[in-house]
Order: structure tokens, then C-alpha cells, then sequence
């Protein structure tokens, strides 16, 4: 059109043009579309890294901090089912059953709360793996899912900080007018199974073996033997070999027959530097 028609139009206030608001529209549903493409992807970002902090958490509840970042990058942390050398730990209160019977149910298991959130630090502390808790017991294994230079030495080394760190709760309980209590410790180095065993909707890594069953009949042979803790004795030689200048708190005790075992096992066992006169739980 001609320019003064132009204007004319342009100035005619009941005229529209049609041109220039379908331009407009598709303007705004292309931006429309970019903001919901980004909303909704942004949503997606979201929703995957609190599933992710969510798998991290519960990753962190059985597994030392650097251990988590491992499991949590890999596909297949855990690697195909394979045998290799750990060391294996259970330990738990002495007459724990007792004290169940002799006391409210919130309070038994308040006390396996905190029993167990102080032990698996421990743990954590000396890059061990927290494996299982059952009932008042746990259990522990270094060099999961990858072995280490020193992974009996670490075992050691927990197991004399998880008979600390009980006598230093046990001053607080004290102070509360609370029991003491004391625990029983037993580990052992060798060879596994280790690898994922259930379905795909419920998989678990499971640590399977000789090993573990010695390390379960040493916890309970502490009681026989009055020690706070026992040693497999290629527990204490895998720990030389990793430094020969090792210092050992526990003395050699000997072969000992152990249920279900034909073959006895060479124990060392360790005892409290200081017997604190603590009430213990049991009966």
C-alpha cells in the first residue's frame, strides 16, 4: 500500500493487523515452550540428584566416606562374585539378652541406637566397612570392596578403639546413673565370597565364608575366655607382614576349639589395660 495508507491504517484504531498478532503469537508459544522445556528438564535435575543424595545416604549408613564416592560413580563398584583376603569383626554387649528382658523396649532399643552409631564412627574412622547389624551385634570388614595395605592393621586397631570408645560412654552413662557396659570382640583375616546376592529389586553385598564363622565363634569365645577381645592368629600375621614394627596389645593364648569348627584356631586375646569395677549389663 501506499505510505499515506499505511499511516492511515496504522492510525485507525479498530485496525488490526493479523500479520503482526499471529507473529506475536507464535513469538510467546516458542517462548512458552523454551520455559517449559527448561522447568521441566530443570524438575528432571532436581528429582535425579535428590535420588542421588537419597543412594549416597543410605550408602553412608554401611560404608566409610571414601569409600561412598567409589560406590556411588561405578556402575558395578562391587565387581563380579570373587574370593579374596579381609579381615572380618562382630562385636557386641555382653548380656544384652538380660537387659531386653529387664527393660522397656524404648530403651533397649535407644541403647542399640547409640550402641551402634558410635561403633559403626569407629568403624568409619578406620575406613571399614559396616556389613550387618544383628540385633546387639555388628559387623565390620576391611578391605571392602577393595583390599588395602593394611587392612588387618585397621582391624586391630578398630576393635582396641571400639573398647575406648565404650569405656568413654561408659563415663557419661555413669554420670546419668546409667549401668556400664562392656562388649566382646572377635576377628579374624582370611579368605571370602564376597559379591551382590537377591534381585534385581533387592540386592544386598554379602561377605560369605570360613573367615567370617571364625570371627563369629571368637566374639563369643571371649566370654569363655574372659577377654575383651580375640584375635585369629593369621589375623595378628597378616598385620606383621603389612608392618613388621606393629605394636600388639594382645598376648598368645594358644589353639582353642571352637563350635562347628573340626580344626581348633590359634587365639591371641586382649584384656581392658584398666578394669574400671563397671557394672557390666549381664546378669
Amino acid at each position: 500500500l501506499p505510505m499515506t495508507e499505511r499511516l492511515n491504517l496504522y492510525l485507525n484504531p479498530n485496525f488490526v493487523d493479523t500479520f503482526a498478532q499471529a507473529t506475536n503469537v507464535l513469538v510467546v508459544l516458542i517462548i512458552g515452550a523454551i520455559m517449559a522445556l527448561v522447568v521441566s528438564r530443570s524438575r528432571r535435575l532436581s528429582e535425579d540428584y535428590v535420588k542421588a543424595e537419597r543412594a549416597r545416604a543410605n550408602l553412608a549408613r554401611h560404608f566409610s566416606p571414601n569409600v561412598v564416592d567409589q560406590l556411588a560413580a561405578d556402575d558395578e563398584p562391587f565387581g563380579p562374585v570373587r574370593r579374596q583376603d579381609i579381615a572380618v569383626l562382630f562385636a557386641d554387649i555382653v548380656g544384652f539378652t538380660n537387659y531386653s528382658e529387664n527393660n522397656p523396649a524404648e530403651a533397649v532399643f535407644e541403647l542399640l541406637r547409640q550402641f551402634h552409631r558410635r561403633m559403626e564412627q569407629v568403624v568409619f574412622d578406620h575406613n571399614g566397612t559396616v556389613d550387618n547389624y544383628i540385633g546387639d551385634c555388628i559387623m565390620a570388614t576391611f578391605g571392602v570392596p577393595q583390599t588395602s595395605h593394611d587392612d588387618a592393621t585397621r582391624a586391630i586397631k578398630c576393635a582396641e578403639a571400639m573398647v575406648t570408645a565404650v569405656e568413654a560412654w561408659n563415663v557419661q552413662r555413669l554420670s546419668r546413673g546409667y549401668p556400664s557396659l562392656d562388649i566382646r570382640i572377635g576377628a579374624h583375616y582370611g579368605a571370602v565370597v564376597i559379591g551382590a546376592v537377591g534381585s534385581e529389586r533387592n540386592l544386598s553385598f554379602a561377605v560369605v565364608g570360613d573367615t567370617v564363622n571364625v570371627a563369629s565363634r571368637l566374639q563369643s569365645l571371649c566370654r569363655e575366655l574372659q577377654a575383651n577381645i580375640c584375635f585369629g592368629s593369621r589375623l595378628i600375621e597378616a598385620a606383621r607382614a603389612e608392618s613388621p614394627t606393629t605394636q600388639l596389645n594382645a598376648s598368645d593364648h594358644g589353639l582353642v576349639s571352637v563350635r562347628g569348627r573340626d580344626e581348633p584356631v590359634h587365639v591371641w586375646v586382649e584384656h581392658r589395660a584398666e578394669d574400671q569395677g563397671a557394672v557390666v549389663v549381664s546378669a
